[in-house]
């Protein structure tokens, strides 16, 4: 059943009692809201209760039945609120206020004590007269939104601001030239549960019940059109609908603009957002406001180039490095295309290339091809970048383990790994083939033949370049750098650094140091 509130104004607490008891209410369609003992509280309780009908005695302490009646009647009209019923409670001597009460719109006035069968009377009376005015005016209401609605879509199809005369007194187009408008889109296809996919339309309406709104469904988005003036008020509802309904961003918003050409002006703002909600998954909703944060950003990228960089850091087994790399990448796949389809399209041929480019470099090697096989329908499935990239980051990953996992050259990828990890340290390759299991003199045949250099050769070189760097860029002294790479004599620093470089390290520094002062430096080596 569909109850009507009923609120119960008297200043004697007996009769408040025996009012709540002297009929089965609920029965007759109410149930009891509040109940107040004066004039001022009564007021206060009709406007945050909102009452459909209220028992009212006709004079109580501080503000009479008659002046209660006032001041709700004009503060419904200012808000274009329906006013609540009022029944009159009143005793012989005031009848004429009884009278000026009926006057007001009182529908009608009992003396006390009050009759029950009477009483039940009314009651019942107030609810049928009550519920036929409110199916007329949803009914009306229907027929409004109707028309709402059908504006609205031809606003948007034909992009005409125009607002017909039958339209302009419908209630969200009222004063539309002085009015603003934001236009929110949800897209049903971003919603990852899809069971909250047939609650969606009836959170939106929750959501925004307490703004002049309408809701529109075309094909699978919902498009919110809300009169106000408070875009603050609008973006708080957003976040309460993200909460309800969380995972994958769905709701795109445009800016609070003004007039019909203003909600035009939002709702394509809203839709020029959708094809960003891949990028921005995580966030309640997105606005303009994203995307200019995206475009500011100038990304210079050489993809061909960072192919062979992950060719070269699966073949020396070197996660770390990789791991940087893909860090950068991720950047680059964010900034480089606004447009799912793109950015999808570039890290598929990105994955192609690789294993292409890895089975054409290790013929003899047998690679994989199940997980290549699923890599185009897998990423072209995903709703958001983040799942993308995720993906794209396991096949690399992956490259690496299979690449190096039990293969005759396995060993020496790890030795490598080690040796570029731990070149400051006193390495040999006895040390080396302790770690790695294997005799020291089987693996310094296989080290040359997979790098093409000596061990000591390729210890050499990550050890200078790293001193080529600290003199560059710091101001240590070179016996301080000696140690720091590796190298425990200085003079053997010396000779090792002239071999490889055709000059001393003092007058590497001299040419290419931070500063010319070179008064700190050793002179052990003239």
């Amino acid at each position: 059943m569909d109850y009507l509130k009923l609120l119960i104004a008297d200043d004697e607490e007996n009769i408040r009692s025996g009012l709540k008891q002297i009929i089965n209410w609920e029965s007759c369609g109410y149930k009891i809201c509040g109940e107040a003992s004066n004039g001022k509280d009564t007021v206060s309780q009709i406007i945050d209760l909102r009452p459909d009908i209220v028992l009212l005695d006709i004079k109580m302490p501080g503000m009479t039945g008659i002046e209660v009646i006032k001041q709700i009647n004009e503060f419904c009209d200012s808000k274009a609120l329906e006013r609540p019923a009022f029944i009159i409670l009143s005793g012989f001597s005031e009848f004429e206020f009884a009278k000026e009460a009926v006057n007001l719109g009182a529908k009608a006035y009992l003396l006390k004590p009050v009759d029950e069968d009477e009483l039940q009377k009314i009651v019942l009376s107030v609810y049928e007269d009550t519920k036929k005015h409110r199916d007329m005016l949803v009914q009306l209401r229907n027929a409004d939104t109707l028309k709402e609605r059908e504006f609205f879509i031809d606003a948007i199809r034909t992009q005409n601001s125009e607002v017909p005369p039958e339209c302009k007194d419908l209630r969200i187009l009222s004063d539309y030239e002085s009015s603003s408008y934001v236009c929110i889109i949800a897209c049903q296809d971003f919603i990852e549960r899809k069971e909250a996919v047939h609650s969606l339309k009836n959170i939106l309406s929750s959501s925004f019940d307490f703004f002049n709104h309408i809701i529109l469904q075309v094909d699978h988005d919902y498009i919110i059109i809300v009169k106000t003036s408070n875009q603050e008020a609008v973006y708080n509802c957003l976040r309460r609908v993200f909460l309800k309904i969380p995972g994958q961003s769905f709701v795109c918003c445009g800016g609070m603009e003004k007039g019909i050409q203003g909600f035009l002006e939002s709702y394509n703002q809203a839709e020029s957002l959708k094809k960003y909600l891949f990028y921005f998954s995580s966030e309640p909703f997105i606005t303009m406001e994203h995307i200019s944060s995206l475009k500011c950003r100038e990304i210079s990228f050489n993809l061909e180039d960072c192919i062979k960089k992950i060719i070269f850091y699966i073949e020396t087994y070197d996660k770390e490095q990789l791991n940087k790399l893909l860090l950068e990448l991720r950047e680059y796949f964010f900034y480089y295309s606004d447009n799912a389809d793109n950015t999808k399209k570039i890290m598929i041929n990105a994955i192609l290339e690789l294993h292409r480019t890895l089975c054409s470099k290790y013929p003899e090697r047998e690679f994989e091809s199940g997980k290549i096989d699923d890599v185009v329908p897998n990423i072209l499935e995903k709703k958001s970048f983040e799942s993308c990239f995720s993906y794209f980051r396991s096949i690399i990953i992956d490259s690496v383990e299979s690449f190096n996992f039990n293969t005759a050259d396995s060993v020496i990828v790890k030795v490598i790994a080690y040796i570029k990890n731990n070149y400051t340290q006193d390495l040999k390759l006895e040390v080396l083939g302790d770690l790695f299991n294997c005799n020291s003199a089987y693996l310094g045949k296989k080290f040359k033949r997979y790098t093409g250099v000596q061990f000591n050769n390729f210890l050499d070189n990550l050890r200078i370049e790293d001193a080529k760097d600290k003199l560059i860029h710091t101001d240590l002294k070179i016996y301080q750098i000696s140690k720091l790479v590796g190298y425990s004599n200085a003079d053997y620093f010396f000779m090792k650094f002239k071999r490889h470089t055709g000059i001393t390290p003092k007058e590497f520094k001299s040419q290419f140091g931070k500063s010319s002062d070179l008064s700190d430096l050793s002179d052990s080596e003239d």
